[in-house]
């Protein structure tokens, strides 16, 4: 079928690929549970499995010589058979003069037993695999060290740069008080590595202090653990890695100079290397649904591959010579770009198609998919709960299987190009988009035309990458100039990402509960469904009118929601606590008045915060400090800001954040303990820091907010604590601001999002009414601590992670003891 012939899609096999899936589901569903609870799952696979092998067996006896010549009767023959059914798509059109050839009941009971038996069988060996290799990869004697400080000896599988807040080791040794407890093979996620020297490279040997925290059976990381001391490098990597660590050098150092998002971005799209990619780009890419072109992604595969047997066939360099060079060049680009789970599932899946290329055997989309995914899997059974491995492969199975009956579609109404252009990007985010709303609970609205504009650009900046790689060591001067080809599509896809996330509606908000999953993913196979299903047919129109109900309502609701937002938040509040992710912001209202104390970095989450509460104008902003998650989100509030409470700047990026708002006609005023101020009827005063020089966590502006004598409604006091540390909150005690302002609140914003680094003795002298903790869903750093909530366990908390947005509303005149008489808290996801 060509595209836009009329014709019915062909049929779609997925006799192996729906035995992976739901192989895949029990991996997912059950690798988190105890040994013994996985135990229970295998032995009902296997009771399963007997009873579908006796099925089969019974139904293939019983269905022999009934039926139509040629009709199966074993189980192989039916599952074979059973490809016509199993088929989506496939056409049920008249095969004999008689009419369409309908297979014996008892052959069709051998195909499903046959399937159940197979998809059981496949479920059951992941799952044992996974079983069998629980203590390697969980070793007996390393878990009853998880919370103590051990030594740990490995090498760095991704490079290490100073100022890293994260890296990933492969750990050969443990040691506690100089003994060696455990040897082997694992890997290792690192928080807060501390890199004092040169960077670590792929490969070399690293020694380091840490503690191990605690993981998930499921996690696709065997261990965490938090660092405790300097990150110390050892020996460079040897023979294969140093020649791959040499040619990274080399092409780093020929894009050192290449300027903007191009050069931001040409690290990734040839290697990887996403480390010089700023954080507006990164946000800009997310924004436009390009984050696949931040990095190397399966693509990157199948573009080597298509230039090596292209230029084979070209030169008339036989197949399987052709064939045999595309697995070396796979291979080699696999050791240059250190595999992730998309490259890994893209690398098996071309070896699988070349294999089959070199026996002239005809390749079928699905299968090969299925094929990669269960030999991954098998491999790896943990990469089952890994959201890369997972949209890696829901992309792939979206193209093989929609892709080109979609431009069919498409083709009745636009030209065949732009049919094809816009066919493959839409079923590529058709298939992840229900994964891609756990991540983020909105829809790229013009995600597929920015893809159209960026996707002809990044095979192009790729290739071209790879030849700066492999020339700049012999040859600088020809890898500078092939590097400023690059540069340019490179360049274009940033431009792309900028230009299409600055479109107005950018991305619609969706819910990313279960009910806003499964209306996605209702949608999205209505739609696969409509698109396989041939024109013409009474089941499509239903199909259509489904498809419409199901995307109309939600959306209605949604619309719905979002102008009711502002009717339900309440409009006497006095402090709200915004939802901007793991970062701070929070408003402060009195008299008409509005303050603002920090703004986390997620522009478009503190945008809607700001509109739901409706503040236009920022009276006063205070910046406890300058990491991203405290100012990151400036840009929205940049000249709308009276005047600005600061520390000191300790890095260029802090005077760039300063100056953008002084440009904006705020008033900049930097402050240590002591000074005070008004804002409506609340008096609020500097706690911290003492050191006019100081910056970091420990150098948060802490502020005190109290109502004054001649408050009489919405009076409510604060304590803002910005990031202090434990030690910083011992000594903020024992100045003379914290022994005279610190005391009973209605609300504190507990310290660095609930860390476990606190002093108990600051918050039994300040005991809260209320606790509010901003705080990421599912972060990586185990926020907000036990111990941290045992602190303010006399509060009703409020944390943005379960909560969302929530504010504090003040009923009545204040006490005598100046607290407000009666304190009400509103939260967004429980109302």
């Amino acid at each position: 079928m060509t595209v836009g012939d009329g014709g019915a899609a062909p049929p779609v096999d997925v006799r192996l690929a729906v035995p992976a899936g739901v192989a895949w589901a029990v991996l997912v569903v059950a690798l988190p549970w105890s040994a013994g609870r996985q135990l229970v799952v295998l032995a009902g696979l296997a009771v399963v499995l007997l009873a579908a092998g006796a099925v089969a067996a019974v139904a293939g006896r019983g269905g022999r010589g009934v039926g139509p010549p040629g009709a199966a009767g074993t189980g192989a023959e039916a599952w074979a058979e059973a490809g016509a059914g199993a088929c989506v798509g496939a056409s049920t059109g008249p095969l004999s003069p008689s009419g369409p050839l309908r297979r014996p009941r008892a052959s069709r009971a051998t195909a499903v037993a046959t399937l159940v038996l197979v998809t059981a069988g496949l479920a059951g060996l992941l799952l044992g695999a996974a079983a069998a290799r629980a203590d390697d990869r969980w070793p007996p004697a390393v878990l009853d060290l998880q919370g103590r400080v051990v030594t740990i000896e490995g090498t760095a599988t991704a490079r290490i740069v100073p100022g890293s807040t994260t890296a990933e080791l492969d750990v050969g040794l443990v040691e506690v008080g100089g003994r060696a407890v455990w040897r082997g093979d694992s890997s290792l996620f690192l928080l807060g590595p501390r890199v004092s020297g040169p960077t670590v490279e792929i490969g070399q040997a690293v020694r380091v202090l840490v503690s191990l925290l605690p993981v998930e059976r499921g996690d696709p990381h065997p261990w965490a653990a938090a660092s405790r001391g300097p990150l110390r490098a050892g020996t460079e990597a040897e023979g294969v890695e140093a020649v791959a660590n040499g040619l990274r050098g080399a092409f780093r150092d020929a894009v050192a100079e290449m300027p903007g998002d191009g050069g931001a971005l040409l690290p990734g799209l040839a290697l990887g290397d996403t480390s010089a990619v700023p954080d507006d780009l990164r946000e800009a890419m997310e924004t436009a649904s390009l984050t696949h072109l931040t990095a190397v992604s399966g693509s990157n595969c199948a573009v080597l591959v298509a230039l090596v047997m292209l230029v084979g066939g070209a030169l008339r360099v036989p197949r399987v010579v052709r064939i045999g060079v595309s697995c070396v060049v796979l291979l080699a680009f696999l050791v240059l770009v250190t595999p992730d789970a998309s490259i890994l599932r893209a690398t098996v899946m071309a070896l699988v198609v070349l294999v089959h290329l070199a026996a002239a055997r005809p390749v079928s989309g699905l299968p090969v998919v299925a094929l990669a995914v269960t030999g991954l899997l098998l491999a790896d059974p943990w990469l089952a709960r890994d959201v890369g491995f997972a949209l890696s492969v829901l992309a792939t199975a979206g193209l093989v299987v929609l892709a080109r009956p979609l431009a069919a579609e498409l083709a009745r109404v636009l030209p065949t190009p732009i049919a094809l252009g816009l066919a493959v990007p839409a079923a590529a985010q058709l298939a992840c988009q229900p994964v891609l709303l756990l991540l983020e609970p909105s829809l790229p609205v013009h995600g597929v035309v920015a893809n159209v504009l960026a996707e002809p650009a990044a095979p192009v900046a790729t290739v071209a990458g790879l030849l700066v790689c492999v020339t700049a060591p012999w040859a600088p001067g020809l890898a500078e100039l092939v590097a400023r080809v690059a540069w340019v599509p490179a360049s274009w896809v940033g431009a792309v990402a900028r230009t299409v996330a600055a479109w107005p509606g950018a991305r619609l908000e969706w819910s990313d509960g279960p009910a806003g999953v499964a209306v996605l993913v209702v949608a999205s196979a209505l739609v696969a469904a409509v698109v396989l299903t041939p024109r013409g047919l009474r089941a499509r129109r239903l199909l259509g009118v489904a498809l419409v109900a199901a995307l109309v309502v939600p959306a209605g609701a949604a619309v719905g929601a979002r102008l009711g937002e502002r009717a339900g938040v309440p409009d006497d509040w006095v402090v709200v606590q915004c939802d901007v992710g793991q970062g701070d912001a929070v408003l402060v209202r009195s008299a008409g008045r509005v303050a603002l104390i920090d703004v986390g970095d997620d522009e478009e989450a503190l945008a809607g915060c700001l509109h739901r509460f409706g503040v236009d104008e920022v009276d006063l902003l205070v910046f406890t400090h300058f990491d991203t998650d405290h100012v990151g989100a400036v840009g929205v509030v940049a000249g709308s800001v009276g005047t600005v409470l600061v520390g000191a700047p300790g890095r260029p990026a802090d005077v760039a954040v300063v100056d953008g708002l002084r440009a904006g006609g705020a008033e900049i005023v930097p402050v240590t303990a002591g000074a005070r101020g008004v804002l409506g009827d609340l008096a609020w005063s500097v706690l911290w820091p003492v050191d006019p020089e100081a910056s970091g966590n420990d150098a948060s502006v802490v502020t005190a907010w109290r109502p004054t004598a001649g408050c009489v409604t919405g009076c409510a006091s604060l304590l803002a604590l910005g990031d202090l540390g434990e030690a910083a909150q011992r000594r903020l005690l024992s100045t003379p601001a914290g022994e005279e302002a610190v005391g009973p609140v209605d609300v504190v914003k507990v310290s660095h999002h609930g860390s476990a680094d606190q002093h108990a003795e600051l918050y039994r002298r300040a005991p809260a009414r209320v606790a509010m903790i901003g705080v990421g869903r599912e972060n990586g750093y185990g926020h907000p601590t036990d111990d941290a909530l045992a602190l303010v366990g006399g509060a009703v908390v409020a944390r943005t992670d379960l909560d969302g947005d929530a504010a504090v509303t003040v009923r009545g005149a204040p006490r005598d003891d100046g607290a407000a008489a009666e304190l009400r808290l509103w939260r967004r996801r429980r109302g």
